[in-house]
């Protein structure tokens, strides 16, 4: 079998994956370029962040119950 490495615009990466695949082939990796990869992790921790500021809003109103110093140290 041969390997061959390419380089292509992000948004044909997934059809020319599909289509290697439909031939019979094998993708065996995908790179994004550093710029996709920062976005990516931005939203990450914006997701993060997001999700941990609605816990603390849920906490506040007393919907949900947090977990004391104790039983998070425990956990470790």
């Amino acid at each position: 079998m041969t390997t061959l490495t390419i380089e292509i615009p992000e948004k044909a990466g997934k059809t020319l994956a599909d289509l290697v695949e439909q031939l019979g082939g094998k993708v065996i990796s995908i790179k994004e370029d550093k710029k996709t990869k920062g976005a990516a992790k931005k939203k990450q921790v914006l997701d993060d962040l997001e999700e941990s500021v609605n816990f603390v809003r849920l906490h506040q109103e007393g919907k949900v119950e947090a977990k004391t110093i104790e039983e998070l140290l425990d956990e470790l």
